[in-house]
């Protein structure tokens, strides 16, 4: 005989019934009677009623982005919840959605860049993704792609055809070097040791010429509160009156948008608006959108510095003949958002987001569940080679020289990298290929670093590695990477 285990039975670590693949719930909603309770990231999801199981929910064959998924989001309604996908991506994020019932899936969209902006007993709002900030100018007439422009030109300096900047040894001398020691079991962030290392310049004084100052050492400041406001103690009054409310950005008039609310069925029903809208909602006869006007006022903040003001108003519009096709904001009465300044409310929604999901942490073994995994579907082989070297080819140049500014000098120079003997490999095959980099470190002497790079998620979409020599250069700056100790044959995988 076959024992039964109640899949909603509470099970621990030191449970030898504890579930071999627990469901993480990624919240729960309650629709009616019963308790909806997807997974965070597997297309999957317990029904309720009350404490007891009632049934699975499966979409193995939904919808998803075209690229990994960063996280996936819920947005509740009075009869389910919808879950939202997403893939951030360096520049606009894409987006998919499904909507949950106790009884099952009744649609998969594809969302494209739009982002929810709204959810009621209709279905879900979606809108421009771009934020209201995108129509202010810029203070004092100063556009920002005059600062990308100049950043722009360093790229076009040939490194080659500059002097070298000064610089000690790549590694200390191996016989005067002492090791550093280990950092603490609670030390999450492996902070390294930077008292015994000769040519640590970590708090070396930038104004001593024989310095050089990397470009992830050189800081830029604007509008610092107490130092623009002649004050050498930030903890003084400021020497000055503060800065006049009629800072000198002008907002621009943001245009037309079309907000669309996607039905439970995955029927769109478009709205035209004659400016940016943020947020919608229906109750009974009357739809609310808040809106912008313009982008935000830059306000000249008392200490320096520019405060962004953002000034959205609401609209109700009558819906008790349906949606309109076009609602033109500037022909109605309008009343302004006063806008939540509450900084507690983020922790607040976690707090309460924790404690929904809590008592399903563990309580659901998804092991057998069949389409409790997304359904793959190989790319072609372009797009997988496409995909590999676009990460591969982020390593590129790795070692090469860098061009700076110096404590020391008005020219630009040619600086030495921060990596040597730098490779890069790909290993694995579809949808198990990854990108494999490894190299020497000037801040982590006589080891050889390695780091291995997953092309493509467990569904087999391509991950997003945006900046990703970015991130690797803070985790060593930050020393977040494992111990010295747990280098094998000199290599320290990171």
């Amino acid at each position: 005989m076959t024992d039964v285990i109640d899949p909603t039975e509470s099970t621990d670590a030191t449970d030898p019934l504890a579930p071999a693949d627990p469901l993480d719930p990624l919240d729960a909603v309650v629709v009616g009677t019963r308790t909806v309770v997807p997974d965070a990231s597997r297309p999957v999801a317990a029904v309720l009623e009350g404490e007891r199981f009632v049934r699975w929910i499966t979409w193995p064959d939904a919808v998803l982005p075209s690229r990994a998924v960063d996280r996936a989001d819920v947005r509740p309604s009075p009869t389910g919840a919808w879950v939202v996908y997403v893939a951030e991506g360096i520049d606009l994020a894409e987006r998919t959605a499904v909507f949950l019932t106790p009884e099952g899936v009744s649609c998969s969209v594809d969302l494209g860049d739009r982002r929810p902006i709204g959810d009621d007993a209709g279905g879900l709002w979606i809108g421009d993704p771009r934020d209201a900030s995108t129509w202010t100018r810029a203070v004092d007439g100063h556009d920002d792609h005059d600062a990308d422009e100049a950043a722009d030109g360093m790229d076009t300096i040939d490194p080659e055809t500059l002097e070298w900047a000064p610089a000690g040894p790549f590694w200390p001398d191996r016989d005067t070097w002492t090791e550093p020691d280990e950092p603490d079991d609670d030390d999450h962030d492996h902070d390294h040791d930077h008292e015994d290392d000769p040519d640590d310049d970590t708090d070396a004084d930038p104004d001593d010429p024989s310095v050089v100052m990397t470009a992830s050492q050189w800081s830029f400041r604007v509008g610092h509160p107490w130092e623009d406001a002649g004050v050498d103690d930030p903890d003084g009054e400021p020497e000055h009156e503060p800065a006049p409310e009629d800072a000198p950005a002008v907002p621009q008039e943001t245009p037309p948008t079309e907000v669309v609310r996607i039905g439970h069925d995955g029927v769109r029903t478009p709205v035209q608006v004659d400016h940016l809208v943020d947020a919608v909602r229906v109750e009974g006869d009357r739809m609310t959108l808040r809106f912008h006007p313009t982008g935000p006022r830059l306000l000249a903040a008392a200490y320096g510095g520019w405060d962004t003001h953002y000034e959205p108003r609401e609209v109700h519009v009558d819906v008790s003949d349906g949606l309109p096709a076009s609602v033109t904001t500037a022909d109605l009465p309008s009343t302004p958002v006063v806008e939540d300044t509450d900084d507690d409310a983020w922790a607040a929604d976690e707090e309460e987001l924790d404690a929904r999901r809590a008592p399903f942490v563990g309580r659901f073994d998804l092991s057998g569940v069949a389409g409790a995994s997304w359904q793959m579907v190989e790319p072609a082989a372009e797009a997988v080679a496409a995909s590999t070297a676009a990460l591969r080819d982020a390593f590129t140049g790795l070692g090469d020289p860098g061009v700076v500014w110096t404590a020391d000098s008005d020219e630009l120079r040619r600086s030495r990298s921060a990596h040597r003997a730098v490779e890069v490999t790909v290993e694995g095959t579809w949808p198990d290929t990854e990108v494999v980099v490894s190299f020497e470190h000037t801040d982590v002497p006589f080891l050889r670093l390695r780091r291995r790079y997953r092309v493509f998620d467990a569904s087999g979409r391509p991950n997003d590695w945006g900046y990703v020599t970015v991130y690797l250069e803070e985790d060593i700056a930050t020393g977040d990477i494992p111990p010295r100790s747990a280098a094998v044959d000199g290599v320290l995988d990171i």
